[in-house]
């Protein structure tokens, strides 16, 4: 009996909470969200499987890319803040917050799911129209916010395909 999956499972608020927090070595708190809302500025993460089947996308508001970025980093907070005041992300912030979303793909990765990678990040530049039409849409998703102690909110989309 095959018990494989064909998609990618949405993964547990707990083991989202937990790899980051263990990434970043500070404590996070997570609490329900709205949808990331639509801005050129955002960070949206595609996952794929070994095929390069889309399988997952990820969306952090342009703040969030910065906390992320510097709580990973240890980045002073008023770098951090400089960085969302000129909305734009340094290249340390966006090297650290691909490697925060990069280490979120192991959420992905449960026992007869498919095997799923970071394929890109795209920041600022302009997403793809499949990717965007997964982005809106409504299903399997998780919205919420990490509180990273010491750097602030984090706003998270997750939708799986």
């Amino acid at each position: 009996m095959n018990t494989m999956v064909e998609q990618s499972p949405l993964p547990s608020r707990h083991s989202v909470r937990t790899l980051v927090e263990d990434l970043i070595g500070r404590d996070v708190d997570l609490q329900d969200g709205f949808p990331v809302p639509a801005k050129t500025t955002n960070v949206v993460a595609v996952y794929v499987t070994d095929k390069l089947a889309t399988s997952a996308v990820a969306v952090v508001d342009l703040e969030g890319a910065a906390r992320l970025g510097g709580a990973l980093g240890m980045v002073p907070k008023a770098g951090v803040e400089d960085s969302i005041a000129e909305r734009s992300l340094t290249k340390v912030l966006q090297d650290n917050c691909y490697e925060v979303l990069n280490v979120l793909a192991a959420a992905f990765n449960l026992p007869g799911a498919p095997h799923v990678r970071l394929y890109q990040m795209y920041d600022g530049a302009a997403v793809p129209n499949d990717v965007a039409r997964l982005v809106g849409a409504a299903g399997q998703r998780m919205d919420v916010v990490l509180r990273i102690s010491g750097y602030g909110d984090v706003a998270l989309s997750v939708i799986v395909r």
